[in-house]
């Protein structure tokens, strides 16, 4: 045992022997231990009650609005011999030899700070362990524990230092409230749901790492947004290294050619041109009809076929006649509307793409729902866990593949993360829209924010981004707005730029804003400004990367990129630049009022990225 490593504490276990339990615990830099002497490897149901009970041992250790995460503990057997372990395996094997490499060698997790804490909390609890450290540590009897922290540490300062660092550095605790949404068992499907900043998509990675670490089988994060499954697993990383070969981080396009690739299933994608092509040339002939309803454009009509009629998955005309157009009920579509938009656009759309022998995006998740109905996958390729990101984003048909992915059935273990009011794709759905069960219970809404500070936070809070939204199956959902916040501080600018002079304002922002490029980003709206603004950097002698090249891991460069592929990600600054809507929300109706709602949900998702400081430029002529 590392007894005479400084920083090092083992709880050795007074009671009697037994096989369910751990012998003892070793606290230290690296994370908590669950030591179990042992000759052979336990079977799986044994290990999982030493795990069940370890886990036990070292819940509600708070400090503030913190608590230790108790599935980060790992058990580890004691052996004559190392037993030689699978990925899958719930627990790490030493002997002798590699006891002190496995305990040490690991990435430090836990400040110094907070091993005493522990060991102490843990020791005053009952009279069950002897403390020993070769740091002296007092005994049990002469320590006065006020919980995992004291009065004294109840700082706001070092509250802020807790709650304020990114995901990456606080793998090991977490706020009580989400602890209970890591631990609580579903039966099926189930939402967690939350404005910004909440942590949704911390609890659940904490959920797939405590799921790993119980349970066999392999799992999945997806995400509409390609860049953002690369971004959180190297924060999974962390928190479950062990279960990495069976963990599988990737986007829901590139995860559905690679099926249909693998299942011999023929598709032919085309690239952005072709389907332009297609559009433009549908557009001829539709425009003299579909160009006089009010509120609408080329761009609305695009988003009709490829989020209304092909992303539900509407095959005739019927169907289309019939459906609520869900985030799209500001322009009302009759049925001789409908009929023009069918027959003028979709289907010439439809009949390019067929003559040029390609199919979009939209083929693909249907040909890959239907493979999934037909032959749904087999013990070599199921999971036994699916977590959906960003779920609001997705169109319907997407929606019905993840829960076809994830076995299609009422008890499937299939998580989806999201928020109403992050959307930033025209249209919408209900859960029950895609046949996903969600009785009571299922559901949870986070409601603290931990990302933003105050300045930050209540900037982003004034932006008028449907502030009635709903909790992505029809019900109330829980706004921004209204989102507590727990940091304080940060700082916001905002200014209005000449187009003229922006390229110089925004480097002259950046050099002052004394914020390092390694955790900064500038964020805009489209492909072609994120493109220009590189160059921008670079001519100024600063180092830009593009958002969908960053992978979570620390660059010293700045990140440049769309709102889009700025979604689950944060960093300390951010250089937002934009327009100021011409007019509020409020006294817009009907498509012009669906258009600004949108943007304005752009908005508020750049705004609430930073953790500490934002600057908003709104542009001017």
């Amino acid at each position: 045992m590392p007894l005479m490593e400084s920083r090092w504490h083992v709880l050795i276990d007074r009671g009697p022997s037994r096989r369910d339990r751990a012998a003892a615990f070793a606290v230290g830099p690296t994370g908590v231990y669950a030591l179990v002497f042992t000759d052979s490897v336990p079977d799986r149901q044994w290990l999982r009650g030493i795990r069940k009970h370890a886990e036990e041992v070292f819940a509600g250790l708070v400090f503030g609005r913190s608590q230790y995460v108790p599935h980060m503990l790992e058990v580890v057997l004691l052996m004559p011999h190392a037993a030689d372990t699978a990925a899958h395996d719930p627990f790490v094997s030493v002997d002798e030899a590699t006891m002190r490499r496995m305990l040490l060698g690991r990435e430090n997790i836990v400040p110094t700070r907070w091993i005493r804490e522990i060991t102490a909390t843990v020791t005053n609890r009952g009279n069950r362990f002897e403390w020993i450290s070769a740091d002296d540590a007092p005994t049990a009897e002469t320590v006065v524990s006020e919980g995992l922290f004291g009065a004294s540490e109840l700082r706001e300062d070092e509250r802020g230092k807790v709650l304020g660092r990114p995901f990456q550095e606080w793998m090991t605790f977490l706020d009580p409230d989400q602890i209970s949404l890591v631990n609580i068992n579903f039966t099926g499907p189930a939402r967690l749901s939350g404005p910004a900043g909440t942590g949704k998509t911390v609890v659940a990675l904490h959920r797939m790492a405590r799921f790993a670490k119980t349970y066999p089988g392999r799992l999945l994060f997806t995400s509409f947004v390609r860049t953002l499954p690369a971004y959180h697993e190297s924060a999974f990383t962390r928190l479950a290294p062990q279960a990495l070969d069976r963990t599988e981080f990737i986007g829901l396009h590139k995860w559905t050619t690679r099926f249909l690739t693998r299942r011999g299933v023929s598709y032919s994608l085309g690239d952005e041109d072709a389907y332009e092509d297609a559009f433009a040339r549908a557009w001829t002939r539709a425009r003299h009809v579909l160009g006089d309803i009010r509120d609408t454009d080329y761009q609305y009509w695009k988003d009709e076929v490829d989020r209304v009629i092909k992303g539900r998955g509407l095959e005739t005309l019927d169907a289309y006649k019939e459906v609520t157009r869900s985030g799209r009920e500001g322009v009302s579509l009759g049925p001789k509307q409908r009929e023009n938009v069918w027959w003028l656009f979709y289907k010439p759309y439809r009949a390019r793409l067929q003559e040029r022998g390609i199919d979009d995006f939209n083929d693909v998740i249907r040909k890959a729902i239907n493979e999934l109905r037909d032959r749904p996958l087999d013990d070599t390729e199921d999971y036994a866990l699916v977590v959906v990101d960003e779920v609001q984003d997705f169109t319907l048909m997407e929606l019905k593949l993840v829960h076809q992915i994830s076995g299609g059935s009422s008890d499937a273990q299939l998580l989806l993360v999201g928020d109403g009011q992050q959307q930033v794709y025209a249209g919408g759905w209900k859960l029950s829209d895609a046949g996903i069960p969600l009785p009571g219970g299922r559901g949870r809404v986070l409601k603290t924010n931990y990302r933003n500070r105050e300045a930050v936070l209540r900037f982003a809070q004034r932006v008028e981004a449907s502030n009635t939204v709903d909790d992505l199956d029809g019900g109330p959902g829980f706004v921004l707005r209204d989102s507590e916040v727990v940091l304080p501080g940060g700082k916001v600018v905002v200014k209005s730029v000449r187009r003229s002079e922006i390229d110089e304002e925004l480097v002259r922002a950046i050099n002052e804003s004394g914020y390092s490029s390694s955790d900064a980003a500038v964020i805009v709206g489209g492909r072609r400004d994120a493109l220009h603004y590189q160059h921008v950097l670079e001519r100024a002698g600063l180092s830009p990367l593009p958002l969908d090249k960053y992978d979570g891991i620390q660059h010293d460069a700045i990140k440049v990129g769309t709102v889009h592929r700025s979604k689950g990600m944060d960093f300390a600054a951010v250089f937002h630049i934009t327009e100021k809507p011409d007019v509020p929300l409020s006294e817009l109706t009907g498509g012009a009022r669906d258009r600004a709602e949108l943007l304005a949900r752009q908005s508020l998702v750049a705004m609430s990225r930073p953790r500490d400081f934002l600057w908003v430029a709104y542009l001017t002529d």
